[in-house]
């Protein structure tokens, strides 16, 4: 084309060289020959003419070649569009009809008007003219909500989008990925450290053999456990132990409940020792030094909780198992003298100290901070206790007042806490006593302030705590903060001084934690009031502190009048609901209410203020009270605990409490019997079941025939009929346990007929069901442990089948459209 173009470029230049030579022949033969003008000027237009139209027909060749080579161009690209547009075409077609991309579209009564193959695969219907609320109910209610969204249908897992202007949906099968997904985080790793809780002490007084036969035990429980499960445990002490195990693994765990702290413990208390395990379990996608690194966490929550429990960190959440006894008490002075040297290392290194504690603050709260201003003061270091009068309850403002007005020397220890902030350095140690939640301290923006922080509480540890601290002392044990802190002075080097009203507010703070000398009392709290006395604390001072008004004093006796008793056992207060009432108020209610015979917990409830209803607990030893709490979202200590819920009533935060008390089991060491149940007992076990339980509650089952003494004639009658029974319920359990991993692996498939637009004519019965299992897999099920499950429609369906009272089955059901 290019050289064409080149040929047709010269002979257009030659042909007007040779039309130039013509016209100049002519001109000067016109010259030469004649003398008529006329003439001359015919001969000079007529070669102009001539040259003219050359020129022309020239340009004309030219102009034609130009658009002969545009339509060359358009020719071939037509061409290729056409064939483009078949490619087009045929790719449509096969992604249309045999790529894994269902596309249906719909109209807006949601009535499908045209699919694909590959979505009649999926769907198992011919779809055309069929009503999406026929075929999958969820299915239209998510269309109507979301654009893009995940759902199952017949075990595929499919991401549906859907363009609403156009009314089309596309479904694509994320089966594979979805199930590949759930493999990687079923094999994510685990790991987990036992811990064998006071075990030194317990067997201290023992010989080799003895000692060496409890740890045996102890290791063939937890042993038979892990290879129950799978698990991977190694010891690397006779106190500690590792576990390895995956997420597939570790939810079985967490659906038994660790059943194995009761076991172990269930021993230990057989055999008299006060032996407990406690147990720090992690998981998540990380190396497995920083999983290990968590676990060892998640054990020093358990232990700073009191031992005798579960903590796992799973799905970035914390969860706790077990933790229903009150702690052991294992505060050795060699210990306490290792605390105090740790805590007096650390602020001899600092430039200043601030002593905190939490909001609303209660007597042990305020005597604790007293408590540690001496301790630091003895140490010869500036330190301020950070204080405001709106952060007091009442009992601690009536205190406030008293030293306004009678020991103002004392004002000289508080300190704003802006101003505070504005002093603190990098060297600077903040010390909270008595707290150790993130959300309770009274003043969060010094926390976030503080480089050195230093923990002192007798709290069980929660998932909210402080994690960022630099020391930490915490005995739920212990009766209060303040005898945490008093028991210190002794390994100072230096003598504490302190005036007698300051000793006085202190013991406040012991005799309120305690309900005079109630709950939690040790030696080491009387050791300490001891201590308190000879810097000249008066139990009379205390008194009159905690004295009430007439007024006070009517409506406690007015609330206590409204006290009901639930299973026998629980007695719970309610204040009238337009009412504001203290903390406290709440816990003199209810430290009254324990006292009232066979009542082993109290509860009072009560507003706190217009969008606050609290709740006090009380036990004496037959219920920890704050796992009570805690599944209200509360806390506090084995026998004292407390809640506050937002946004409720006082009948609804009562119907709350009763809700978590229904299921609630009861424990405690101390007065308790053994009895067996003759019938079953819910909560306690089933016929022929030995249980320990408090004395009161055995004598209330054996008066209703539920349970008998443990006599050695009933217990070898007892032991005889078990074995005969427990031979027949393994058999059955185990043949049970079988039929559940069939039923969960196997679903089944029933065709029905079905209208016009999808919509099923009658429901799919159970027995239809049980037919179609036989009939398929020669299995007979009983019709009657099905959990009715309603099916009136074309879709997936799960059928839980009451297998056992230990086993429940799932059937998958896919109903699907007959063809015709």
């Amino acid at each position: 084309m290019k050289k064409y173009k080149n040929i047709n470029i010269i002979l257009i230049i030659i042909s007007l060289l040779l039309m130039t030579v013509i016209f100049l022949f002519a001109y000067e033969g016109i010259n030469v020959t004649t003398k008529n003008k006329v003439i001359d000027n015919v001969i000079i237009y007529s070669s102009l003419i001539l040259l003219g139209s050359f020129i022309t027909n020239v340009f004309k060749n030219i102009i034609q070649e130009s658009l002969n080579k545009k339509l060359h161009w358009y020719q071939g690209r037509l061409k290729l569009w056409n064939s483009i547009s078949y490619k087009v075409k045929v790719a449509g077609e096969k992604s249309f009809n045999e790529m894994p991309l269902a596309i249906i579209v719909y109209n807006d009564k949601y009535k499908i008007e045209w699919a694909n193959n590959y979505a009649k695969e999926v769907f198992m219907s011919s779809l055309v003219e069929r009503d999406i609320h026929n075929l999958n109910s969820e299915l239209a209610s998510k269309m109507s909500a979301s654009n893009d969204f995940d759902i199952d249908l017949y075990e595929r897992k499919l991401h549906v989008s859907i363009m609403k202007d156009d009314m089309i949906m596309f479904l694509t099968d994320k089966t594979e990925l979805m199930n590949l997904e759930l493999k990687y985080q079923g094999r994510m790793q685990a790991a987990g450290i036992i811990n064998l809780d006071n075990l030194e002490e317990a067997l201290a007084s023992m010989d080799a053999q003895e000692h060496n036969m409890v740890v045996s035990k102890i290791m063939g429980i937890l042993g038979k456990w892990c290879e129950n499960y799978n698990l991977y445990i190694r010891g690397f002490s006779e106190k500690q132990y590792i576990i390895l195990m995956d997420r597939y693994q570790l939810d079985n765990l967490l659906t038994d409940n660790f059943k194995v702290i009761d076991e172990v413990k269930a021993y230990c208390y057989e055999k008299n020792l006060r032996i407990t395990v406690s147990i720090g379990i992690s998981c998540f996608d990380a190396p497995i030094i920083d999983v290990m690194d968590k676990a060892s966490e998640q054990l020093e929550l358990a232990l700073n909780r009191g031992g005798n429990q579960a903590v796992v960190y799973i799905d970035g959440n914390t969860k706790f198992f077990g933790g229903k006894d009150a702690s052991t008490e294992t505060r050795t002075p060699v210990y306490v003298r290792v605390k105090a040297e740790d805590l007096v290392d650390m602020v001899k290194k600092s430039d200043k100290v601030y002593i905190m504690t939490h909001g609303d603050s209660d007597a042990d709260a305020f005597g604790s901070t007293l408590a540690m201003n001496q301790l630091v003061r003895t140490l010869g270091k500036p330190v301020r206790i950070i204080c405001e009068e709106s952060q007091l309850d009442k009992t601690v403002k009536k205190v406030y007042k008293m030293v306004e007005e009678n020991h103002i020397n004392i004002l000289e220890y508080f300190i704003k806490p802006n101003d505070a902030i504005n002093k603190m350095t990098d060297n600077t140690l903040l010390i909270i006593t008595d707290c150790q939640g993130e959300n309770l301290v009274s003043h969060p923006k010094v926390l976030k302030a503080a480089k050195h922080i230093a923990i002192i509480d007798h709290h069980r540890r929660g998932e909210n705590a402080i994690n960022n601290y630099d020391y930490l002392y915490n005995k739920p044990s212990s009766s209060s903060t303040v005898e945490l802190i008093v028991e210190m002075y002794e390994f100072l080097e230096d003598e504490v001084i302190m005036e007698p009203i300051e000793a006085s507010l202190m013991l406040l703070g012991i005799v309120i934690d305690t309900a005079h000398f109630i709950y939690r009392t040790s030696y080491q709290t009387f050791n300490v009031m001891a201590r308190l006395q000879l810097f000249g604390a008066d139990m009379s001072d205390v008194k009159k502190l905690l004295r009430d008004d007439f007024d006070e004093y009517s409506k406690k006796n007015n609330v206590t009048r409204t006290v009901e008793v639930y299973h026998e056992h629980f007695a719970i207060s309610v204040c009238p609901e337009e009412e504001i009432v203290a903390r406290q108020f709440l816990a003199k209610v209810s430290d009254e209410l324990i006292s009232l015979n066979n009542m082993i917990a109290s509860f009072c409830v009560g507003r706190l203020d217009d969008h606050t209803v609290g709740i006090s607990a009380r036990s004496l030893g037959d219920v920890n009270v704050q796992v009570v709490m805690e599944q209200l979202n509360g806390g506090g200590h084995f026998n004292n605990a407390a809640t506050q819920i937002q946004n409720v009533t006082i009948e609804e935060a009562k119907a709350k409490l009763i809700e978590v008390l229904k299921n609630f089991e009861l424990s405690g060491e101390e007065e308790t019997m053994e009895i067996i149940l003759i019938k079953d007992v819910k909560g306690k076990g089933k016929p022929g079941d030995i249980i320990n339980v408090a004395t009161g509650y055995a004598n209330h089952l054996i008066r209703d025939k539920k349970a008998i003494l443990k006599t050695d004639d009933n217990v070898k009658e007892l032991k005889r009929k078990n074995e005969l029974e427990n031979q027949k319920a393994l058999a059955e359990l185990e043949e049970m346990k079988k039929l559940k991993v069939f039923l969960d692996e196997n679903p089944i498939t029933i065709y029905a007929r079905v209208g016009k637009e999808g919509q099923l004519f009658g429901q799919i019965s159970s027995k239809q069901i049980v037919d179609e299992f036989k009939a398929k897999f020669d299995i007979t099920l009983d019709k009657r442990k099905f959990v009715s499950t309603p099916i009136n429609a074309l879709g997936t369906y799960t059928i839980e089948v009451l297998l056992h009272k230990e086993v429940k089955g799932k059937i998958t059901v896919h109903v699907v459209e007959k063809k015709a």
